[in-house]
């Protein structure tokens, strides 16, 4: 099973255990609320790259729970690929201030999870996030850049396997899938335009994810 989920607006409130190693976290009730996404796949064929770019606006000031962002990748039955934006309570363990997002690249599985390090996003910030199939076929390769400067904030590594797998979300498949785009789904009122493809079905991509304010 291969599939590729975008999740830009979920509210997680769970232990922080569950989200990798943190400096004195605040501990929260463990629940889950979840927003929007829209979600591709499974593929007869197998991703090889995603690109979604990501402007997220501004942290919220007050918040119950920890907000997170993200695109999310697996294969269901295996890790799941996932670069994260997160408001915390306290953002302070990542540098950023009020009305910024906390970034990191990292791999959730039964492992727990890994993280690469962590950087500061501003809520007018364009970033780009990039899902990659390394040389090798078996290593996923994470990076987090600011669309303006260049610059990475974030980056992880790590050999997974193969898989399948918001504003000009591109994926790549090894092999043309003409009924890929059949598999295309969204949630709670989240909403997508401008799904096309290229190569017979190839290259897929999605102009725009619009996901509303979670109430």
């Amino acid at each position: 099973m291969r599939f590729l989920s975008i999740l830009p607006a979920i509210l997680v409130a769970v232990s922080a255990l569950a989200f990798g190693p943190l400096e004195n976290p605040t501990p929260v009730a463990k629940r889950d609320s979840w927003g929007g996404a829209v979600s591709l796949g499974p593929s007869k064929s197998t991703i090889t790259k995603a690109v979604t770019t990501i402007t997220p606006g501004n942290a919220p000031p007050v918040q119950n729970g920890v907000l997170f962002l993200w695109p999310g990748m697996s294969n269901g039955t295996g890790d799941l690929v996932q670069t994260t934006l997160e408001s915390w309570q306290d953002n302070s363990w990542c540098g950023a201030m009020s009305g910024q997002w906390c970034i990191r690249c990292s791999l959730f599985g039964s492992f727990g999870q890994l993280d690469g390090p962590a950087g500061v996003v501003s809520g007018d910030q364009k970033v780009e996030i990039k899902y990659e199939l390394a040389t090798d076929g078996q290593t996923w390769v994470q990076t987090a850049t600011d669309v303006t400067s260049g610059t990475q904030l974030s980056t992880f590594s790590y050999k997974s396997g193969p898989y399948m797998l918001y504003e000009n979300t591109v994926i790549t498949l090894a092999s043309a899938d003409s009924t890929f785009g059949n598999t295309i789904s969204t949630s709670q009122g989240a909403t997508y335009s401008g799904l096309t493809n290229t190569g017979g079905g190839k290259v897929w991509t999605i102009a725009k994810i619009d996901v509303p304010k979670m109430v």
